[in-house]
């Protein structure tokens, strides 16, 4: 089977994630709001489901493995309502000028969400589609924790390593420094993992191109006109609105995907009858 050892890193990006959220989600449980919760469930139980489904195929537990990947078809609608309302109050909290991290760079954190959304919705179909092709379906899988990955590691870079961490808001351009090296770091797996498996890493790639265009606007488009404009626009869209539609996203992309991946039945060809 494929990627042995991927529980294994699934279960250090749990890790990364509980880590890197610590501060601003795990210990402060009770004081953020609603669309905090909303993301940070789904995606804790899609990383974990993703570790389990892993771990199932590769000490045989094949009816297990297959009753795990099927709740992905429920779970998935959930992982991309939570990536919306991140994108809900990122804009909310742009139009209420709720800090001038907010304010400076909603629309990078906009346009990078709205790129993570893209990116599971086309590698979750596509492990749905090839889903009888192991090494496809795995690799596409396992992207998805790795698109995870940016976020909370950008966060211990800003916590722990010099030269990213922020003292004041003279520093506030080391936030997308962070994610920008963090992105890179993701690169850097995806160049190893294809240098050892070559095309049978394709899904990596997929998953890195979409990591390459967040990496390149969330860098060049900090300052963009059209962004904030859009940050308003969903500021006064009501939140049901805007995780209404992650939601329908989601379901739909699980239905898609399942119904791309069944077997054709082709019918048995009509035999030619003595005249």
């Amino acid at each position: 089977m494929p990627y042995p050892r991927g529980h294994y890193y699934v279960l250090f990006v749990m890790v990364v994630i509980v880590a890197g959220f610590w501060p601003s989600y795990f210990a402060a449980w009770n004081e953020v709001p609603w669309q905090f919760h909303a993301h940070g469930v789904a995606a804790l139980v899609w990383v974990a489901m993703v570790a389990a489904q892993s771990w199932s195929v590769h000490h045989g537990q094949l009816p297990l493995h297959r009753a795990v990947g099927k709740s992905s078809l429920f779970l998935f609608p959930f992982l991309i309502a939570g990536l919306a309302a991140i994108i809900d109050v990122t804009a909310k909290g742009y139009v209420a000028g709720d800090g001038p991290i907010r304010i400076l760079f909603g629309g990078s954190f906009l346009v990078g969400l709205a790129l993570a959304i893209a990116a599971y919705v086309v590698v979750y179909y596509r492990a749905l589609k090839f889903r009888r092709k192991v090494w496809t379906h795995a690799g596409y899988m396992l992207t998805t924790p790795l698109i995870l990955f940016e976020s909370p590691f950008s966060r211990l870079l800003i916590m722990f390593v010099p030269g990213f961490t922020i003292s004041g808001p003279q520093d506030f351009d080391r936030i997308i420094l962070s994610i920008v090296a963090a992105m890179l770091l993701e690169l850097a797996v995806i160049a190893m993992l294809w240098i050892r498996y070559r095309d049978r890493a394709k899904p990596f790639l997929v998953a890195g191109l979409f990591i390459f265009a967040q990496m390149l606007t969330m860098g060049l488009m900090t300052e963009s006109a059209m962004l904030k404009s859009m940050l308003v626009a969903l500021g006064y869209t009501p939140s049901v609105v805007v995780v209404g539609f992650g939601f329908l996203l989601g379901a739909v992309t699980s239905w898609a995907g399942w119904n791309a991946g069944k077997r054709s039945l082709t019918p048995p060809q009509a035999v030619a009858q003595p005249a």
